[in-house]
């Protein structure tokens, strides 16, 4: 049974150990963000497109609306 024990001093004085926490923090922000970005963009982009045509659609109607009152 070993007798060192890990707790949160060896890992915070341990350098192989933040080596291995930036390397994993490098592989899942950057290179996941990269590939998933262009996704997440592309997808809100579309739906900002489908808001200003409700948009441009609740003002026609708002005209047609006013125009009807008078």
């Amino acid at each position: 049974m070993p007798t060192d024990q890990e707790t949160f001093w060896t890992l915070l004085t341990n350098l192989p150990h933040w080596e291995f926490e930036l390397f994993l923090m490098f592989i899942f922000d950057v290179l996941i963000g990269v590939i998933i970005w262009p996704k997440i963009k592309s997808f809100s982009k579309h739906h900002k497109e489908d808001d200003d045509k409700l948009s441009e659609l609740d003002k026609r109607l708002s005209a047609l609306e006013k125009a009807s009152k008078k």
